[in-house]
């Protein structure tokens, strides 16, 4: 049975690797690609602040995203670090009776 390389997408069309698909054993050239890839490769290469995203037709090179964080200690130690003011609300010792 023959197989091709495919291109793997994430729901929002973020490539996030390549697989097989394999070839139908009832219809000879027809292949079965997987759900979610395509056939068009991505650029070979790409600017460490891009990622490939398919179009629909082609690839763009899109900012690349950020890791969502599944900690929740890591979360709150972003959010603290991103709002200073709120670190100090409560840092203080009188719980922000004053603000």
């Amino acid at each position: 049975m023959n197989a091709i390389t495919v291109f793997q997408c994430d729901r929002a069309g973020l490539y996030t690797g390549e697989t097989t698909a394999d070839e139908s054993p009832l219809e000879p050239g027809v292949f079965l690609v997987p759900a979610g890839c395509v056939k068009v490769a991505p650029p070979a290469e790409w600017p460490a602040d891009r990622w490939p995203r398919f179009n629909g037709h082609g690839w763009d090179l899109v900012v690349k995203p950020k890791p969502k964080l599944s900690d929740p200690v890591a979360k709150l130690a972003a959010f603290l670090a991103a709002n200073p003011d709120v670190a100090e609300l409560l840092n203080s010792t009188d719980g922000g009776a004053d603000v």
